[in-house]
């Protein structure tokens, strides 16, 4: 880790310790995980070609009254003219940002998400993506319903990306993309999201608030979010998209988002369709643990009342295939596990007495993570 991130961190975590016991905790939680990314980033950085989502202009971005640009770094309104005109810019802005605001849907799961190239790729969480492959259906903001694939997911940071793999005429909606680097505290920024499902009645729910801390990582506001909002967009007043929805807090200010720049940066590798990483706090586990004196792929112990247990998977038995990929060593196996998700269930072959089978195992959350 370098100097320059460690005292980075610890200026922003002292800021951080202002928002309360809980939110500190998160944030710390967020750091680490960055700086474990950062790691692992450094192991294959050389073996990646950066190609970078570029800014584009968008369908989002609404010019600014001359009198909000002293309210546009965080001064709140001190006169009823900034105060109308600050209500004024709101209500441009969460009308342009209906159009790129969209329904996630997997099955009965379903999040936000925000469409930022003319070719239909969606920003969302790495956690309303889920894995890498998968089909999805993408509601547009007038109800149309169009088919999508999940592509790659960074899930160190909870970054998402899908593909709307559909073709039109013309092309899809942007968002207008902003920089989340330059941030400041205080800014005040504009939420959107489909919290419980698309609603024609409704449409995108937008919600104004202030960014209260910004972290590599990790951007922290006071925008209430409820569940479906996760993978939705947060923009700043110019309509320019500075974050995704992350997790919801539970006190209205420790609401945390992915910012935008961390999607420009690992861009290639997630189109590509790479996924790696581990949620925060998500980290999935089975409950085996492999030979000590080797890599083999066999059972050296399984933890009580795991899932492996309650599953039948006893010690000895060797792990042959995982949802039908070859398993070599005890590496792979665990490579396997981090891919799955936590309630998912997975399908392991294996040799026991020269017989084999496959049980299901429901993958759990490791509760040590």
């Amino acid at each position: 880790m370098s100097a320059d991130f460690e005292s980075t961190s610890s200026e922003h975590l002292s800021k951080a310790a202002t928002l309360g016991p809980l939110c500190f905790v998160l944030l710390l939680v967020t750091h680490l995980q960055y700086a474990y990314s950062q790691q692992f980033e450094s192991s294959v950085r050389e073996h990646v070609v950066a190609k970078p989502l570029t800014s584009n202009s968008g369908h989002t971005l609404v010019a600014v009254d001359k009198r909000l640009y002293r309210i546009l770094d965080g001064a709140e309104p001190s006169s009823l003219v900034e105060l109308k005109a600050m209500e004024s810019q709101q209500s441009r802005v969460s009308q342009a940002i209906q159009k790129v605001t969209v329904n996630v849907q997997q099955g009965a799961a379903q999040g936000s998400g925000v469409l930022v190239t003319p070719t239909g790729h969606i920003l969302t969480a790495a956690h309303v993506a889920g894995k890498p492959g998968r089909d999805a259906t993408i509601v547009l903001y007038d109800g149309t319903r169009v088919r999508a694939k999940t592509l790659g997911m960074n899930r160190f940071l909870d970054a998402g990306l899908l593909k709307i793999t559909e073709t039109r005429a013309e092309p899809w909606p942007t968002a207008s993309l902003g920089l989340s680097k330059n941030l400041k505290l205080g800014q005040w920024c504009i939420a959107a999201g489909h919290p419980g499902g698309w609603n024609k009645e409704r449409g995108a729910v937008v919600r104004v608030g202030r960014i209260n801390s910004v972290l590599q990582g990790t951007l922290v506001t006071d925008c209430a979010l409820i569940g479906g909002d996760s993978g939705g967009p947060l923009f700043n007043l110019e309509g320019k998209l500075i974050g995704v929805h992350s997790r919801i807090g539970t006190d209205i200010g420790d609401n945390m988002h992915v910012p935008v720049d961390v999607y420009t940066q690992y861009w290639s590798r997630m189109s590509n369709g790479e996924a790696w990483g581990v949620l925060p706090g998500f980290k999935p586990m089975i409950g085996i643990r492999g030979m000590s004196a080797n890599d083999e792929p066999v059972i050296e112990s399984v933890i009580p009342r795991s899932p492996a247990e309650k599953a039948g998977l006893q010690t000895g038995d060797r792990i042959l295939s995982i949802d039908d990929k070859q398993i070599e060593t005890f590496a792979d196996i665990q490579r396997a596990i981090e891919a799955s998700l936590p309630g998912e269930r997975i399908l392991i072959g294996i040799e026991r007495a020269a017989q084999r089978f496959r049980l299901e195992v429901e993958v759990a959350v490791d509760e040590n993570s």
